[in-house]
C-alpha cells in the first residue's frame, strides 16, 4: 500500500470536521506523514519526515505556530477516541493498559490520559497516530554486509527502526542475497506486517511466515519449535523472558533479528538487556540508526563495540 494511501486509511481514526481539515492537505505532505497528532486546545500536528509542521485551513501547513491554525478541540478528542474503540474501549483493554490501540494497516494510535487505579484510561487529553509506512530500500547496507550473525538495529524512538527491520525481513525472504532465508516474523501489534485481524498487508519476502501474539517470548519459542526457520524477527526486545528466547534461538542455530530503543552507542552497555545480549556474544553485529531522517546507518560488531568501550 502507498504511503498516501496509508494516511488516507488512517483517518477512520478521526472525526469528521478533523478529517476534512487533513484530507485537503498537499500530496507531498501526506505522502511523507509520520504522525497526526490531536491534543485538546492545542494545533493540529503532523510529523513529516521527522519534523512538526501544523495543519492549516485551505489545504496548506505552517511551519510555524501562530494564532489562527486549526486545533483539536476536547470533543474531537472523544470523537477519535471513540472511532479508534470501534465504540468499546473494553475490547481494547489491554491494549490500553500499554498506552495503545492497534489500528487497520500496521498504523498505531498513541493514548494520553487519566491513568486509573486498574491501569485504564479515562480523560483522554491527546491522540497520536502513527502512520506506518512501506520504504523499500531503507535497509540496503545492512542486507549486503548480512552475513547471518544476529541483528541488533538500535535507534531512537521514531527513526524508522521498525521500517527498516521490515526490509530486511523483505529482502532476506525474497533472496535478494541469492539465498531464500525461511523467516519467522513475530508480530505482536501488527506494525510489522501492517496487518490487522488478517493478513499482511507489507510485503515481507516470499518465504516468511507470520505469528501473531501478545506474548512476545512465546511467539519466539512456538515460531522456534514449529516453524523451523533461518530467521526469526520481532520488533522491540525489552524483557529477560525476551532475552531467554532469544538465546535459545541463538543456541537452536536461528539468526535473531530485533530492534531495541537506543540513543547513543553508550547506551547499548548501560541497558541491562542490550548489554547482556552483547556482551554474551549473542548479538554479532548491530544497525544504530540515526536521529535524524536520511542520515548514515552506522553499522559495526559488537567486537567493535566492546573495544570501543575498553579503551
Amino acid at each position: 500500500m502507498e504511503n498516501k494511501k496509508r494516511f488516507s486509511a488512517a483517518l477512520y481514526g478521526v472525526g469528521d470536521r478533523v478529517r476534512g481539515i487533513l484530507e485537503a492537505l498537499p500530496e507531498t505532505v501526506k505522502n511523507n506523514t509520520e504522525e497526526i497528532r490531536l491534543r485538546i486546545g492545542l494545533p493540529l500536528a503532523l510529523t513529516v519526515n521527522g519534523d512538526t509542521v501544523f495543519a492549516d485551513f485551505g489545504g496548506k501547513v505552517s511551519f510555524v505556530l501562530r494564532s489562527g491554525l486549526p486545533v483539536a478541540y476536547k470533543q474531537d478528542i472523544e470523537e477519535s477516541y471513540r472511532l479508534l474503540c470501534g465504540n468499546s474501549a473494553y475490547a481494547h483493554a489491554e491494549e490500553l493498559k500499554e498506552g495503545y490501540i492497534t489500528m487497520k494497516n500496521g498504523n498505531r494510535a498513541g493514548i494520553c490520559g487519566t491513568v486509573t487505579d486498574n491501569g485504564f484510561l479515562k480523560d483522554i487529553t491527546s491522540v497520536n497516530i502513527r502512520i506506518a509506512r512501506e520504504i523499500f530500500g531503507a535497509a540496503n547496507d545492512i542486507v549486503k554486509s548480512f552475513n547471518g550473525e544476529n541483528l541488533l538495529i538500535a535507534g531512537p524512538p521514531g527513526c524508522g527502526k521498525t521500517t527498516v527491520l521490515r526490509d530486511i525481513v523483505r529482502q532476506l525472504s525474497g533472496g535478494v542475497n541469492g539465498k531464500y532465508y525461511r523467516t519467522a516474523v513475530v508480530d505482536c501489534r501488527g506494525e510489522i506486517s501492517g496487518s490487522f485481524k488478517g493478513g499482511a498487508v507489507n510485503d515481507l519476502g516470499a518465504v516468511t511466515d507470520l505469528l501473531f501474539t501478545k506474548n512476545k517470548a512465546k511467539g519466539i519459542e512456538m515460531a522456534l519449535r514449529t516453524m523451523f526457520p533461518e530467521i526469526i524477527a520481532f520488533d522491540e526486545i525489552g524483557t529477560t523472558e525476551e532475552l531467554k528466547s532469544v538465546t535459545e534461538s541463538f543456541f537452536a542455530g536461528v539468526t535473531v533479528i530485533t530492534t531495541a530503543h537506543i540513543g547513543s552507542y553508550e547506551e547499548l552497555l548501560s541497558r541491562n538487556i542490550t548489554r547482556e545480549l552483547i556482551e554474551s556474544g549473542i548479538i554479532g553485529k548491530i544497525a544504530l540508526l540515526p536521529r535524524l531522517h536520511g542520515g548514515q546507518i552506522s553499522i559495526f560488531s559488537a567486537k567493535e563495540l566492546l573495544h570501543r568501550a575498553a579503551v
